[in-house]
């Protein structure tokens, strides 16, 4: 199955995943950014032949409500065009809007910097978190809907506020969270059940990914 991915300025995470392996030409169909300055990037997508596609706002008069829309069709337009099976969102900018949301259904996933519900639609959730002096740090992979980090919660991960040195201590988390939830969408494991969402036959002990990782 492929996946079109959507990515912010410096797609630190996206292009961490191709580095390990994790993502690669063989199940990645594109990549979108909507920044103009994407050098490390374009370097990345050239190494592993993946397309990569760059709508920078700058060339455009768009008022913020048109930016959604704008990226939010073309993000739909090359998911149909690959036929990709689902969309994963690194980008922090924008709320995916209109005709993508119904197309997509349960198909856009998001990761977030925290453990949701906490700081939800904050843009510097981490920095957040510490200056509350919050515990728990983390990570919430979570379909997308019409509100900011709204969508049903897929799978999060945990890190004490006390270890923390810097954002990629807690970002980094993200990456085998890809792996897996790529795992669970290959094997056919997303249930949804009387209004509830699960991972069929996943471990959901306390740990420090939830559900557990099964690699």
């Amino acid at each position: 199955m492929k996946f079109g991915f959507y990515v912010s300025k410096n797609a630190t995470r996206f292009i961490n995943a191709l580095q390990d392996g994790v993502l690669d030409k063989t199940n990645v169909a594109f990549a979108l950014t909507d920044h103009s300055e994407t050098q490390n990037l374009r370097k990345a997508c050239d190494k592993f032949v993946i397309p990569l596609y760059n709508y920078s706002y700058e060339q455009y008069n768009l008022s913020k409500n048109d930016r959604n829309k704008f990226i939010s069709d073309i993000f739909l337009s090359l998911l149909k065009q690959v036929e990709c099976g689902y969309g994963f969102v690194w980008g922090g900018r924008l709320l995916l809007v209109g005709n993508l949301l119904e197309e997509y259904r349960n198909k856009l996933i998001n990761f977030h910097p925290s453990v949701l519900p906490a700081y939800k639609g904050h843009l510097k959730a981490i920095t957040d978190a510490l200056k509350e002096n919050a515990l728990l740090l983390g990570n919430t992979a979570h379909f997308i809907n019409e509100k900011a980090d709204d969508g049903i919660m897929i799978m999060q991960s945990i890190f004490c506020s006390h270890n923390f040195r810097n954002y990629d201590d807690v970002l980094n988390l993200q990456i085998p969270m890809l792996k897996q939830v790529i795992l669970w969408i290959e094997q056919n494991r997303f249930v949804f059940e009387n209004e509830k969402f699960y991972i069929k036959n996943a471990n959901y002990e306390i740990d420090t990914f939830i559900p557990n990782l099964e690699f």
